[in-house]
């Protein structure tokens, strides 16, 4: 049927380790007896402990999906689970465990640094993207970090190494966010706002380029990072980040992504 064949023949399928047997030995050949194309690939995904014991009902430390989701968000889930676990090994849950994921990247590296010089644009440069000057080294080391993770996240994500791409594009998170502290812009607002104009401008185009690259594992999220940045629907594939983001781009008012999660 035509709906059959949205899904199959996969280019990938993704099981788990329990039933590896079953769909690399007898699946195959009953897709063979049947005359039905094999997979290209087979991943085999690890288990999920909570607090390193395997979940059990009778243990009573089952942990409902759901419940999670409700709790921290969807994407907040999706990217503990793909930063924090190697895939494909067995990984650990616990509620500290993805608080400090959330709190530490999502609300630090990312969310504070995208409300940081989003709030600098809307105060000092009628809330368009500015007009860079001149770039420094610093710059255009900057610019070219950025530029270098298409090539890295490529990689990991056809070899299902998810948790290698989002540690390459959080490196060039932590990159961006010493760069912003050490060129000052609140500083250069004063004494030399060309030049400030030019900071922002580089941090803006490093955050769009995360929020193309990070798509995949938070769509939400990456969708309200882009919308903030003035980015259409039309401009959100991996090709765009070769077109540098339009200086004067008017842009919305600033607003948070990722709120810090406090305990109750």
């Amino acid at each position: 049927s035509e709906e059959f064949k949205k899904f199959w023949p996969a280019s990938l399928h993704i099981i788990g380790k329990d039933i590896t047997r079953f769909h690399t030995v007898y699946w195959p050949a009953f897709l063979m007896s049947a005359g039905i194309e094999l997979p290209e690939r087979v991943f085999v995904h690890g288990f999920l402990y909570n607090k390193g014991e395997k979940m059990s009902k009778s243990v009573g430390n089952v942990v409902d999906p759901i419940a999670m989701v409700d709790q921290y968000g969807l994407d907040a889930v999706r990217f503990f689970l793909l930063r924090e676990i190697s895939y494909g090994q067995d990984g650990s849950y616990s509620h500290e465990a993805i608080v400090t994921r959330m709190n530490a990247d999502l609300s630090n590296e990312l969310g504070n640094l995208a409300q940081r010089s989003l709030t600098m644009v809307a105060k000092n440069c009628d809330a368009q993207v500015p007009t860079p000057g001149e770039f420094t080294e610093d710059d255009l080391a900057m610019l070219a970090s950025a530029d270098a993770l298409l090539a890295k996240c490529r990689s990991e994500f056809d070899a299902q190494a998810l948790h290698l791409a989002l540690e390459a594009i959080w490196g060039v998170l932590g990159e961006t966010n010493r760069y912003f502290s050490k060129q000052e812009p609140w500083v250069l607002r004063k004494t030399d706002p060309a030049r400030m104009a030019t900071v922002l401008y580089v941090t803006l185009e490093v955050v769009r380029i995360v929020g193309l690259l990070v798509q995949p594992v938070m769509p939400d999220a990456a969708s309200r990072i882009l919308d903030l940045l003035g980015q259409s629907e039309e401009n959100r594939q991996f090709a765009d980040i070769a077109v540098r983001i339009d200086a004067n781009r008017k842009l919305p008012a600033p607003a948070p992504v990722f709120p810090r999660f406090v305990e109750e």
